[in-house]
């Protein structure tokens, strides 16, 4: 895959996924924006990152404030000079069904992993659109694809999120940025195991990161405006063989 002198931000970077696409990423060199919300956590990553020889900042980020947000994008536009991808990996998912959940969690949860997506696109895109570049990958879930009982909320929220990365591609595309999203099944730490899929095991954070990567990179030009599940088949229907 081609980066020709890249620079991404990536959210939720110090959880499970958002630490797989950073190591992806920078096995091709790009230059790396780490925001998170919880700095303990990911000063420790950034800090065996440039170990490693890759070149990431760390940048604190709570992607339920718009505020927030304006101002870390600031911050990192400013030390950058540009920004040529976005990954929106931030999420939260809790747990409960339409009668379990209150008003507080219902916005929280939309808030976190829909008007987020919103907002950072906005924000970074209007960049983007300056220099005629960019990539913008959106984490969405195969819950918004099929639904997941007892995660109401989430399954709401994702299943918009993959509209309004439809949409956004259609808009952006004349500016010459790609908007697409990656749709992970269920995913584990470290080591799979079985998991109802017709592939016969679960995921690994590295799975959702080599399609977020890919799609991110010079060679996916040509491609917008799709959902790339990475889920072992999962959406194909259950098999429990």
């Amino acid at each position: 895959m081609k980066f020709e002198q890249r620079t991404a931000v990536i959210t939720g970077a110090a959880g499970r996924i958002g630490q797989a696409v950073a190591r992806e990423f920078a096995k091709h060199n790009v230059r790396l924006y780490l925001a998170d919300i919880n700095m303990e956590r990911l000063n420790g990553f950034v800090s065996l990152l440039r170990s490693e020889g890759a070149d990431a900042f760390g940048v604190q980020m709570d992607v339920s404030d718009p505020e927030n947000i304006r101002k870390a994008a600031a911050a990192i536009l400013a030390d950058a000079g540009k920004v040529d991808i976005l990954v929106n990996n931030a999420g939260a998912w809790p747990a409960g069904t339409v009668q379990e959940t209150d008003d507080d969690k219902w916005v929280n949860t939309i808030n976190v992993n829909l008007h987020s997506v919103f907002r950072l696109s906005k924000v970074f895109a209007a960049d983007m659109i300056k220099n005629k570049y960019g990539r913008i990958v959106n984490l969405a879930s195969i819950a918004g694809l099929v639904g997941l009982p007892g995660y109401s909320a989430y399954s709401a929220a994702k299943a918009a999120v993959l509209m309004l990365t439809k949409t956004m591609a259609m808009e952006l595309a004349k500016d010459g940025i790609t908007v697409n999203s990656v749709s992970p099944g269920l995913i584990e730490d470290k080591v799979r195991s079985t998991g109802g899929t017709w592939l016969g095991h679960t995921g690994l954070g590295e799975d959702v990161a080599r399609a977020i990567v890919y799609l991110a990179s010079d060679d996916s030009g040509y491609i917008t405006g799709i959902d790339v599940p990475v889920d072992g088949g999962r959406v194909l229907g259950p098999h429990n063989g």
